[in-house]
């Protein structure tokens, strides 16, 4: 099997998973938003029908502090989550590229990646780390909430219209917010572990590789990224935008792979550093070349067997089972990753 191909593959089967990882971080979210919800809900239902402006200040005061403790509370839980996952991504690392190079892996201290995951900067965003990510959102949603209520009472709306409001603000609007981040934060771990990995390892990896997962949700600027190689510690790393699902895979020195064959096709580097690779496949296309037992956990049974048997045309980079994982779960994932390469 080509070695560019063989990390390709690995890298992308993980992503899939990491992405059902990612959505588990993202319901438990949910749920302690959920709960802020019926919390505010309750709160504004103590008041009468016709609100009455003079107890507004009770009420905003009441609200930020359960707003204060809720997002708290989600900030921990994403913050405590982050530094499992950068050492279990700096682990999956180490595997994949044993299985072909012909020396041994170094691999980062545990402890400075969990430090340094939180305070790293996401390059989704100039300057703002994990730890500020989730602080801004935290004060901007608190902020929402309570010019929710403001506005309805100026406007003198009743009670249970300023709830309904509410209510729907964090039901639906909230929920794709916390979501679309918490996969932001999970891939800017992945990639800030993966780039912690390369650097220590320098002397077998000097270059590492952009993959995208073209699709109908692909963005320009990952589209324009994909396959392309950079050096280690000057090139761009995923998440290139809230949502991103782009991960890199290392591009391992010829005198230290393990005897495996290689692409012929290498164009020289530019000045920017940056050079194009020979192919592409869009989503279906990668998931018809994988074996049963991964189509079959990305898919779910049925349509598996359908997609397998050309009744079911997969092109979307989504996981249709609506199954999340555990950061254990997440990890046992990784003998089908590796099954057949």
């Amino acid at each position: 099997m080509i070695t560019d191909q063989y990390l390709i593959d690995a890298a992308t089967r993980r992503q899939v998973f990491l992405q059902r990882y990612g959505n588990g971080r993202s319901k438990e979210a949910v749920k302690i938003l959920n709960r802020l919800r019926q919390r505010i809900n309750a709160r504004l239902s103590q008041e009468p029908e016709n609100f009455v402006a003079q107890r507004l200040q009770d009420v905003v005061k009441d609200i930020t502090t359960l707003s204060d403790l809720t997002f708290r509370e989600i900030k921990l839980l994403i913050e405590f989550d982050s530094k499992e996952l950068a050492v279990s991504e700096a682990s999956f690392a180490a595997l994949m590229i044993s299985k072909v190079v012909n020396t041994s892996v170094i691999m980062p201290e545990s402890a400075v990646l969990a430090r340094n995951v939180l305070t790293e900067a996401m390059s989704v965003s100039s300057g703002v780390s994990i730890a500020d990510a989730l602080s801004q959102f935290g004060n901007a949603k608190k902020a929402q909430i309570l010019q929710q209520v403001i506005d309805g009472v100026t406007l003198g709306d009743s009670t249970q219209s300023i709830i309904r409001k509410v209510d729907n603000f964090i039901r639906n609007i909230m929920k794709r917010q916390i979501t679309s981040l918490i996969g932001t934060i999970v891939n800017h771990v992945s990639s800030f572990s993966r780039s912690a990995f390369y650097k220590k390892n320098s002397r077998m990896i000097g270059e590492y590789e952009w993959v995208s997962t073209l699709d109908g949700r692909t963005t320009l600027i990952c589209m324009s990224r994909d396959l392309t190689v950079y050096l280690v510690g000057s090139g761009p790393m995923p998440p290139a935008h809230y949502g991103c699902r782009s991960t890199t895979v290392p591009v391992i020195r010829d005198e230290f792979k393990l005897g495996l064959d290689i692409k012929s096709f290498r164009p020289s580097v530019n000045q920017s550093g940056a050079r194009q690779v020979d192919s592409k496949l869009n989503y279906g296309q990668w998931l018809q070349r994988q074996n049963k037992e991964f189509i079959d956990e990305a898919l779910g049974i049925e349509r598996s067997r359908l997609f397998r048997a050309g009744k079911l045309g997969i092109d979307k980079f989504v996981d249709p089972t609506g199954r999340v994982y555990t950061l254990s779960e997440l990890e046992s994932m990784n003998q089908i990753v590796f099954s057949d390469l």
